[in-house]
């Protein structure tokens, strides 16, 4: 029996118009959908996927992810749910795993991509919307300009001080529980003024901040700063 071929899946930061017509397409033609589920058994990439795409008959996989700094425990977590998900690929089913924004950004399917691949599995990528450009679009603003920088830079990052230093724009990306912290590194570093933020991109909770200032305390996982150079 030939077996199936994992897809990873972008389905964009949270406005199901933002889906890619080759996301569309690949989750309508998918026997198995994969998708993160987190506390709450809240699974949001699937929530976007099903208000562009019907998913009625589909097989609906929960991939629940370990929290952890933990090297060892990770990849045991990792290693399991690869496990999950060769099951259905075994049996010959395509396999897409949806992921909020784009597969190749700071995304838990590059862990489970690396693994199946060399399981010998034959494993699709299928690009999207990256958060951070929906949130200059959001701001009305480009992210840099010839010639210039443009850095992504994870918002726990313990070298941020450092990287802010760095010439050109930055994207601090999932700053929410970091954002005092961060705040205050980018008050520290004369940037403050400089700084927009937007909460929850696409979704029906999104808050813009034209100026990170204005934010007051405002807090949330899906959080994105943008800073102009």
């Amino acid at each position: 029996m030939k077996k199936g071929t994992f897809y990873g899946i972008s389905v964009g930061p949270g406005d199901p118009q933002l889906l890619t017509i080759k996301a569309v397409e690949r989750i309508r033609d998918c026997q198995v959908l994969a998708t993160p589920q987190t506390k709450g058994e809240n699974m949001l990439a699937l929530r976007i996927a099903e208000a562009a795409v019907d998913l009625t008959g589909k097989t609906i996989l929960p991939l629940n992810f370990l929290m952890t700094r933990d090297p060892e425990a990770l990849r045991k977590s990792h290693e399991e749910v690869a496990d999950s998900i060769a099951v259905y690929l075994d049996n010959g089913e395509d396999v897409g795993m949806l992921n909020l924004g784009d597969v190749s950004i700071y995304s838990t399917f590059s862990y489970i991509h690396d693994i199946l691949r060399q399981r010998g599995y034959e494993t699709v990528v299928i690009p999207g919307v990256p958060s951070f450009c929906a949130v200059a679009a959001e701001l009305n603003t480009g992210l840099t300009e010839m010639g210039k920088q443009l850095h992504i830079i994870p918002a726990s990052h313990e070298g941020l001080a450092e990287s802010l230093a760095f010439p050109g724009s930055k994207v601090l990306m999932k700053s929410g529980k970091a954002l005092p912290a961060v705040r205050q590194a980018l008050k520290d570093a004369g940037l403050l003024e400089k700084a927009s933020m937007v909460q929850n991109c696409g979704l029906p909770n999104q808050k813009v901040f034209e100026k990170l200032e204005e934010s007051g305390d405002e807090t949330g996982y899906f959080t994105t700063i943008l800073v102009k150079a």
